[in-house]
């Protein structure tokens, strides 16, 4: 039951990251919603096939992929939002 949970969670997260790229304006601001729905969705999507799943079935290589991807999602969030510093596209002001 509680694996169910935990694939619900990161649907809706996945989810709310792909609404994030269409709904914001600028590329830091999508980023921003892309990376982190993306990055937390699949974490926890891939938990819960854990716990549904069992670890005797796919345990070992789920854990690696999230390594994977908790640490490439950053890397790659940091290195788009360089490019478009380096293409001229400044953060806009305010707070």
């Amino acid at each position: 039951m509680i694996g169910l949970v935990f694939l619900a969670c990161g649907l809706a997260l996945l989810f709310l990251g792909g609404l994030g790229l269409f709904r914001f304006g600028g590329p830091y601001e999508r980023l921003q919603g892309a990376g982190v729905g993306d990055i937390g969705g699949a974490t926890l999507f891939l938990v819960g096939l854990i716990l549904r799943c069992g670890w005797e079935a796919t345990g070992g290589i789920l854990v690696l992929l999230i390594a994977f991807f908790l640490f490439t999602g950053p890397l790659s969030t940091h290195a788009i939002a360089k490019g478009a510093f380096v293409r001229g596209e400044r953060p806009r002001g305010g707070g």
